[in-house]
């Protein structure tokens, strides 16, 4: 069976950035290269900083407890979702690192023990413990109020970054500059937000990967992330979001690109 291929390129400050509607090759957070879906067309909630996130309702609790796959056993990623197991290795409850962790990034720059938890992948990654996400989770996590943990989450590790969600849109920090520095360091922050990425992807927020990657380009452009960053957006960052996304994202660079 033949399989059909749309691409569409645009230039990023000299590179070209290629855009496919077939399965890309994205990366873990341990570096290596693993096959995602491309993002559905579905666009999710999002949430200001500081906004209460719900917890499990009783229909979520139902939902997960009736749950299967086949044997009537809930999953790794709702269980710890619903806050009834810590992540491992050596991890945390969800709701501690939720309430707890903000702002220690000292912590927070252990991924090993938390990231591939709060973050679900349907690809396995460098910790072996951390459960895979299916479709049944992520129907669960948007439909049961899990959704707003997965928000909550989202801004924790914004801070980390030197970035907060204010009324629907990402912008930097007050202590920007202090974390850039740290997140310039090593490559392993970027594979994170490939991470991230891929399940703001799953959840529908769409609007939220758009906001983000435009604050990204910002930076590749200023110079307050380095080429890294720059290989990782055109190869990876930009292909999580449909086609109306990576039009739009192209035509904001496009204009960046001018002034």
């Amino acid at each position: 069976m033949s399989k059909n291929r749309k691409e569409y390129k645009i230039g990023f400050m000299g590179v070209d950035i290629s855009y496919s509607t077939e399965t890309e090759s994205l990366p873990s957070t341990d570096g290596r290269q693993q096959p995602l879906p491309i993002a559905s067309e579905e666009y999710g909630r999002s949430s200001s900083r500081g906004e209460a996130y719900r917890g499990s309702s009783s229909r979520g609790e139902e939902y997960g407890r009736s749950s299967s796959r086949g044997n009537n056993i809930q999953s790794q990623v709702i269980a710890f979702y619903k806050n009834e197991i810590p992540s491992q290795p050596n991890g945390d409850f969800i709701d501690n690192i939720l309430n707890h962790w903000y702002g220690n990034y000292n912590k927070l720059d252990d991924f090993d023990t938390y990231i591939q938890w709060l973050f679900p992948s349907r690809e396995r990654g460098k910790n072996s413990q951390a459960p895979l996400l299916t479709d049944e989770d992520v129907e669960i996590i948007k439909h049961c109020g899990f959704d707003q943990k997965a928000i909550r989450a989202l801004e924790v590790m914004l801070d980390f970054y030197g970035m907060e969600l204010k009324n629907n849109t990402i912008n930097l920090a007050p202590n920007h500059r202090e974390r850039l520095q740290v997140i310039k360091s090593h490559g392993k922050y970027y594979f994170v937000i490939s991470r991230i990425l891929s399940f703001l992807k799953e959840l529908g927020e769409q609007k939220l990967m758009i906001t983000w990657l435009k604050l990204l380009a910002d930076l590749i452009q200023k110079n307050l992330l380095d080429g890294d960053a720059k290989i990782s957006f055109n190869s990876y960052w930009i292909k999580y979001l449909d086609k109306n996304g990576f039009d739009e994202v192209k035509a904001y660079i496009n204009e960046i690109n001018r002034n």
